[in-house]
C-alpha cells in the first residue's frame, strides 16, 4: 500500500504487517486531479486537485496523522497490474483507516448545521451520494467524518446515519454501528454488511454511476467479497456478468435472481445490469430450507441450475411454466416471491419468462394416481420494473431438473435474434 506523508508530502510503500496508522479520502473526482507522476515529480499544476490533497493533510496532521491515502495519487494508474490490485484492495484499504475523511464539495454550511432543513436537503442533493465507488467507502469505514466545501466538519455517521440511510436506501443498521459491534470490537464491518442479501446489496448500487462502465461492477467487489481481473473495454454487461459468476461461486444466496426487468420477453436467469435490481432491497433468502436450495454452477455451456426435485415443483399438466422460490420479502410477513421459466415452443429449451415480474407464491397441493405432491404457484404479481436482454435456457436430455443458460446467440419464439451470454 502507497502512503503519502502529510507533512513532506513523499510517497512510501508499505506492506500489511508494516502499515502504520492512516487517514483516508472520500471524494468525487472534479477539475485538475492530481497524479501520482505528478505528485512524484513535483509538477502538480495549481487548482483544485492539489489543493484537496494539501487541505486533506493539513486536516490530517491537526488530527495527529502523519500518513494519508488518496485514490487520485496514490496509484500509479499507469501500471495496470497496480490499478488491478488497488480495486480489489480497496474495500481493505478503507475498513481498516482509522478514520475515512469525506470531502464534499458541492455542500456548504454557511452557519447551518445538520439537522437544518435547507441544510439537508443540500446534504442529500450532494453528487457523492450517486457515485457508484462512494457506496464501498460509506460501509467500509469503522470511523467517517464528513466535511463540506470550506473543510468545515459536518459530522460523523453516527449523527448522520438517518439522513443517509434516506438518501442512499441503505438500512441504518448497516450505514451505522451495530450494538454487537460496540460490545465485540472484533467483528467487521464486512460482518455487517454480508447480513444483507446479494439482491440486497445489489439495490444500494441500482441507480449509481460510474465514469467507466465496466466500473459499475468493479465497485462492488469489496460489497460481496469476491476478487477478479479488471478488464476494461470488456464492456458493463460482460463485467457485470463476471461479477455474478464470481458471487455464485461463493455463495448459495439465491436471491441473486430475484431482480425485473421492464422488458416483458424472455430472458437469462442473471441480471445484465445493476438496475434491474432497484426494487430489490426488501429480498431475503428463505430460511431453513438448506436441503431445498437451487444448486447453480458455472460450465463452458454457462450457468447450470439444478432443481431440488422436479415433481415438487412442476404442477404436473400445466402450460404456463416452474416458478421457482427464490426469497421472502421482509417487511411483508415474510411473503414468498419466486420467478417463472417456461419451455420455449420450438426446442426442448427453457428460459426466464416474463422477466419484467416476480411473483408472489402460495402453498397448494395436487393428488394424481394417488401419489400427491406439491408445487409452489403464483398467486399474483407484485412488481414491474427494468430492460434485460434476451438469454435461453436448456434443459439437458440426459439431467432431469438440470437447466442451462445458453452460450450461444439464439433467437426467441417470436424470430427476435438476441445475444447469449458469452464465457
Amino acid at each position: 500500500m502507497r502512503l503519502l506523508h502529510a507533512e513532506r508530502i513523499e510517497f512510501e510503500d508499505f506492506f500489511d504487517t508494516h502499515i502504520p496508522n492512516y487517514l483516508i479520502l472520500s471524494h468525487r473526482w472534479g477539475e485538475k486531479e492530481v497524479s501520482y507522476q505528478q505528485m512524484r515529480k513535483n509538477r502538480a499544476e495549481s487548482g483544485p486537485g492539489l489543493t484537496k490533497i494539501h487541505a486533506f493533510c493539513t486536516l490530517a496532521l491537526q488530527k495527529g496523522y502523519e500518513w494519508v491515502w488518496v485514490d487520485t495519487c496514490c496509484i500509479d494508474k499507469r501500471s495496470s497490474a497496480e490499478l488491478s490490485e488497488a480495486i480489489n484492495s480497496m474495500f481493505h484499504w478503507y475498513s481498516n483507516a482509522d478514520e475515512c475523511i469525506v470531502y464534499l464539495s458541492d455542500v456548504v454550511l454557511k452557519g447551518q448545521h445538520a439537522g437544518d432543513a435547507d441544510f439537508d436537503v443540500q446534504f442529500s442533493a450532494s453528487a457523492w451520494f450517486t457515485r457508484g465507488w462512494t457506496v464501498q467507502e460509506l460501509l467500509a469505514p469503522r470511523h467517517l467524518t464528513f466535511y463540506d466545501a470550506d473543510w468545515m466538519e459536518i459530522g460523523g455517521k453516527s449523527k448522520l446515519a438517518a439522513p443517509i440511510a434516506v438518501v442512499t436506501g441503505i438500512g441504518i443498521q448497516y450505514v451505522w454501528k451495530s450494538p454487537s459491534e460496540f460490545m465485540d470490537d472484533t467483528r467487521g464491518r464486512r460482518e455487517v454488511i454480508e447480513e444483507a442479501s446479494v439482491a440486497t446489496r445489489m439495490s444500494w448500487v441500482s441507480r449509481r454511476q460510474t465514469s467507466r462502465s465496466e466500473d459499475i461492477a468493479y465497485c462492488m467487489l469489496g460489497l460481496f467479497n469476491v476478487n477478479m481481473p479488471l478488464l476494461y473495454g470488456e464492456g458493463a454487461v460482460k463485467a457485470f456478468l463476471r461479477l455474478q459468476s464470481e458471487i455464485l461461486s461463493k455463495s448459495e444466496d439465491e436471491t441473486i435472481f430475484a431482480w425485473t426487468s421492464d422488458s416483458a420477453g424472455s430472458s437469462s436467469l442473471l441480471a445484465t445490469e445493476p438496475r434491474f435490481f432497484a426494487n430489490s432491497a426488501e429480498y431475503s433468502p428463505i430460511p431453513y430450507r438448506d436441503s431445498q436450495l437451487l444448486r447453480f454452477w458455472t460450465t463452458n455451456r454457462g450457468l447450470a441450475l439444478q432443481l431440488p426435485s422436479s415433481n415438487d415443483l412442476i404442477a404436473s399438466g400445466r402450460d404456463d411454466g416452474v416458478f421457482l422460490e427464490l426469497c421472502v420479502k421482509r417487511n411483508s410477513d415474510n411473503q414468498v416471491m419466486g420467478i417463472q421459466i417456461c419451455r420455449h415452443s420450438l426446442f426442448n429449451r427453457w428460459m426466464r419468462c416474463q422477466s419484467q415480474l416476480l411473483f408472489e407464491m402460495t402453498w397448494i397441493e395436487w393428488a394424481e394416481s394417488n401419489n400427491p405432491f406439491r408445487a409452489w404457484v403464483a398467486e399474483r404479481v407484485v412488481l414491474y420494473f427494468p430492460q434485460s436482454a434476451i438469454h435461453e435456457v436448456h434443459a439437458q436430455a440426459n439431467e432431469p431438473g438440470t437447466f442451462y443458460l445458453d452460450g450461444e446467440e439464439t433467437r426467441n419464439h417470436d424470430g427476435c435474434e438476441s445475444q447469449g451470454v458469452r464465457r
